[in-house]
């Protein structure tokens, strides 16, 4: 077990402009900075509203936000998505990341920072199933080519304040528009120019990501806990082991003593890769409430 990666929303962590709650993070390092370990780090500005109760992840953006007239789209789970590209929001995120990479940058403790874009922090507006849900954006002023030029600009302001942790961006289909010339590839290639890790959300057996994916360190995650998928860890490992990856995410659920003998044989190479990449700080895994850090180093990790 090398870590974990805790997952938080804007609205959790600045809920009234210029008021930081780095409490919250640092109370949830804190045990895992004890045992020896490292974190992964995301603030995302939107949320669907199943995914976590407790943090609110339907309202993933502060409400002082959208007082300055930033617009906003409500999903059919009653999740309220920000109009990202709006300059209020820019300004007032790019404040954000300043102060959070003040705080964090360069922690020995943090082996990297999730590039937030959209929802959930992956690269695309809505990922909601919704029959209506490009209408619903383009009600708010939506096209492929403005939210390129958000994407971009988050990109941008990342990388001007994260100069010493690594970034990593989670690509998804990234445009909803279907205009010809925006897709997913068109992130990926950016973001691999900039040298920015790259973040496999969804490892499935069987697929194979092609080039650039390799050229900037992985992290690869499973796509969900198996006894969701109904997929056999072994082959979700085996799949992410193709990915050449820095660090593999697991579900905490799967991470049991009967599991041990199967993470422990995909942990192996996943330190070789990893000891391999001059830049690679280490392992972390993704969040987990029920979890209780324990000694070790593979870069095997957990994923609540």
């Amino acid at each position: 077990m090398a870590g974990r990666s805790l997952v938080y929303y804007w609205a959790q962590l600045e809920p009234q402009q210029g008021q930081y709650r780095w409490d919250l993070i640092d109370k949830d390092m804190q045990p895992w900075i004890t045992a020896g370990k490292k974190v992964i780090l995301r603030v995302s500005a939107a949320g669907w509203a199943k995914w976590d109760q407790t943090a609110d992840s339907a309202h993933g953006t502060p409400a002082w936000v959208y007082a300055q007239g930033v617009k906003s789209v409500t999903e059919q789970d009653g999740a309220v998505l920000p109009q990202y590209w709006n300059p209020a929001f820019q300004t007032d995120l790019a404040a954000f990341l300043k102060a959070f990479a003040t705080r964090y940058d360069g922690n020995a403790h943090v082996a990297a920072v999730d590039i937030s874009i959209g929802v959930g922090g992956e690269s695309k507006a809505d990922s909601e199933k919704s029959p209506g849900l490009l209408s619903l954006w383009q009600a708010i002023g939506y096209t492929d080519e403005l939210w390129w030029q958000y994407a971009q600009a988050t990109i941008t302001a990342y990388t001007s304040v994260f100069r010493a942790t690594p970034l990593a961006l989670m690509p998804d289909k990234t445009f909803i528009g279907g205009t010809d010339g925006y897709n997913e590839q068109k992130i990926v290639d950016y973001a691999v120019a900039k040298n920015i890790w790259l973040q496999d959300n969804g490892v499935v057996p069987g697929r194979t990501l092609s080039a650039p994916w390799g050229r900037t360190p992985v992290i690869a995650e499973m796509r969900g806990a198996t006894n969701e998928t109904g997929d056999n860890l072994k082959d979700d490992l085996d799949a992410a082991l193709a990915e050449h990856p820095t660090i593999i995410l697991v579900f905490t659920s799967d991470i049991t003593d009967a599991n041990r003998a199967v993470l422990h044989q995909a942990a192996g190479p996943v330190s070789s890769a990893g000891s391999g990449t001059a830049d690679s700080p280490g392992s972390a895994g993704t969040p987990s409430s029920a979890d209780s850090p324990s000694s070790g180093g593979s870069p095997v990790s957990d994923s609540s």
